[in-house]
């Protein structure tokens, strides 16, 4: 209602102590708010621009900067409170949920495969569309749970993020992956925002998984419990845990020595450590070798093919991936979480003849 002068756009906004209602909700064009200026008067605002500024601003070409938008969401404090004293009151181990442990351990003994996406450097644009994209591409390839690491605030909110895009797959072939929560968590506060978040299960070490069992159980958290020992083994089972899973770094034959250790009743899986034989530079930068035997990553794969030929009910293929927006790093856990899949011997020795998920016939280069 108010006009300042000749060919000028007044935007009002009215601001109290209890809110703010603006009277233009959303600008979307680029570079148009650099055309606004914000005009006190008294208790109101004005926004103020002139129409060949709005025009120029139409005219100027976009930043080369960022422009993903960004959504930064946080799990209810109220909620994790509640998920938390609810924990708390659990007594003794419970009966633990089965949606992860039915997914892990297949009733015709073949192989899971579960890649964890652990970006805890801050790779790539937070809220990038790519991030949903790998998401959906780990679904397609088969992958039988997707681990992602919340030991930090973005962790969690794309924690969040996976869960939604996940939920979108109900109902529809392949169906939703579980979710599994891991880093840093230690304690039923973590466990409780894991919940809150939209995990189905979480993966602790060892050293804290008796203190998280009863109360993880309680709030429908199941827990698969890390062991690199034999005696961690026995100690873990005695306390009621469901789910273990061996890690000795690059040394598969101790993993496959202590899978005798673990009954038929425990879901038993192996940590193969994605970044320990090479990772994606392995995959990208020696495409051109001659055998097998000549390539860092064919070390991975028959890691991955010893650890199924001693019957593990699954493989957890840790640091898989770490950023969402680089396309070999998407890539490379694609192509892991497929050829771990697959039914291929450990004895190939072209690699080049190996598929790829670009459907290339061999590794992308």
């Amino acid at each position: 209602d108010r006009v300042r002068g000749a060919g000028e756009l007044v935007v009002g906004v009215t601001i109290s102590s209890t809110m703010i209602r603006p009277a233009v909700v959303l600008l979307s064009c680029a570079g148009f708010a650099s055309a606004f200026t914000l005009v006190p008067s008294g208790p109101a605002a004005t926004l103020r621009t002139s129409q060949a500024a709005l025009c120029r601003s139409a005219r100027r070409p976009p930043s080369s900067s960022s422009h993903v938008l960004t959504t930064v969401m946080a799990v209810d404090a109220d909620a994790v409170k509640a998920l938390v004293d609810k924990a708390e009151a659990a007594d003794g181990p419970g009966t633990a949920p089965k949606k992860v442990s039915k997914a892990l351990k297949k009733p015709t003994g073949a192989l899971t495969v579960v890649i964890e996406y652990k970006n805890t450097e801050g790779n790539g644009k937070e809220g990038s569309l790519d991030f949903e994209g790998f998401s959906t591409n780990i679904r397609k390839d088969k992958a039988a749970c997707v681990v992602a690491d919340i030991s930090t605030e973005r962790g969690l909110a794309e924690l969040e993020v996976l869960f939604k895009e996940q939920s979108k797959a109900k109902g529809n072939f392949p169906g939703p992956c579980p979710l599994i929560a891991s880093g840093d968590i230690t304690t039923l506060e973590m466990a409780a925002k894991a919940k809150a978040a939209g995990a189905d299960g979480v993966y602790v070490p060892f050293s804290a998984a008796e203190g998280l069992l009863g109360g993880c159980h309680a709030i429908g958290l199941e827990v698969i419990v890390e062991v690199e020992s034999e005696s961690e083994v026995e100690a873990a089972i005695a306390f009621g845990a469901k789910m273990l899973c061996v890690a000795k770094g690059e040394d598969a034959d101790g993993q496959v020595a202590m899978r005798g250790e673990i009954p038929k009743d425990v879901v038993a899986l192996a940590a193969l450590p994605g970044r320990a034989f090479g990772g994606p530079a392995a995959l990208f930068e020696k495409e051109e070798a001659e055998t097998a035997e000549d390539e860092d990553v064919a070390e991975i794969l028959q890691a991955g093919f010893k650890l199924r030929d001693a019957k593990f009910n699954g493989i957890v293929v840790k640091e898989a991936c770490t950023n969402a927006d680089d396309r070999e790093e998407t890539t490379y856990a694609r192509w892991l979480s497929s050829q771990l899949n697959s039914k291929r011997s450990n004895a190939y020795q072209h690699l080049a003849k190996v598929s790829s998920p670009l459907g290339t016939g061999r590794p992308p280069a």
